[in-house]
């Protein structure tokens, strides 16, 4: 940094060094010791009277089993997996995971299966070199169909360079589809959307949340229900947690709903019943 200053230590930063350094060292090992696991939330279809299709698609999430601290949420190791160059590997066996898992419920499930697999992409997988061959080899190995699989980047991510869209318009190539995540909370308008090389929009949870209490956030959601589909994109509303707010959004003409109204994240056992149990119901 230069002479002419002077730095202070604290103790306080020798022991977030210290912690830093463990939880690398303890996630090297969940990659290497089978510890991280994947769930999956059903993607619901909304069809007109109320009903749903269960079987739209799944969102696949990477969870991770500590042997001390019990179940360890994405939020809390993905920034680390990205600052340790984790986040290849980490990316590469959730996508792995979640492709050969989709294959298996189209043989057990037949047209019943899930229709759609989505899974989430950072900056740092985006950057990755070599990593649309990755994607392209992944699902050659799974033997799946590359419009089965859908890659979702955030909003703010996908605002961010022309390198990242570059990217992104490469993977598009290969047959899959693009989603904008978490639409809404980032710096981009509506007026923007055009410039995404995307196939879906995700509208935040944080508009659903209010769609029946809120005539602002049902303003926002419907216009941006309406520009997406001027231009030629899908809806899907995450966060639904009550049947009022599931109204409120297919009447607002949303393609697709997630959120714990329907279900939460499930195991790929628990898809299975999922779907049995819902089609039996209906």
């Amino acid at each position: 940094s230069g002479g002419g200053r002077y730095v202070i230590f604290t103790h306080s930063m020798q022991a977030l060094a210290v912690a830093r350094a463990a939880n690398e060292a303890a996630l090297r090992l969940a990659l290497s010791d089978s510890q991280l696991f994947v769930v999956y939330q059903p993607v619901v279809e909304l069809l007109s009277g109320g009903a749903v299709d269960p079987g739209a698609g799944v969102e696949a999430l990477v969870r991770w089993q500590h042997p001390d601290r019990g179940i360890v949420p994405p939020i809390e190791f993905i920034g680390l997996a990205e600052q340790c160059g984790l986040i290849g590997a980490l990316g590469d066996f959730v996508l792995r995971t979640a492709c050969y898992q989709f294959m298996q419920w189209q043989e057990f499930l037949g047209d019943k299966a899930p229709r759609l697999l989505a899974v989430n992409l950072s900056r740092a997988q985006l950057e990755q070199p070599g990593f649309v061959d990755s994607v392209r080899s992944i699902l050659q190995a799974c033997n799946m169909a590359p419009k089965h699989l859908q890659l979702e980047v955030t909003e703010s991510l996908a605002a961010q360079d022309e390198n990242v869209q570059a990217q992104m318009h490469a993977l598009k190539s290969l047959g899959l589809s693009l989603a904008l995540d978490d639409f809404g909370t980032g710096y981009s308008s509506l007026s923007s959307l055009h410039l995404f090389p995307v196939d879906i929009v995700k509208v935040d949870r944080s508009f659903t949340s209010q769609a029946d209490s809120s005539a602002h956030h049902r303003v926002l959601i419907d216009a941006t229900v309406r520009v997406a589909k001027s231009l030629g994109m899908r809806t899907v509303a995450e966060g639904i947690e009550t049947h009022s707010q599931a109204a409120v959004i297919a009447e607002l003409g949303c393609d697709k709903g997630q959120g714990y109204l329907y279900s939460k994240p499930l195991s790929a056992e628990q898809i299975v019943r999922f779907i049995q149990d819902f089609k039996h119901a209906s």
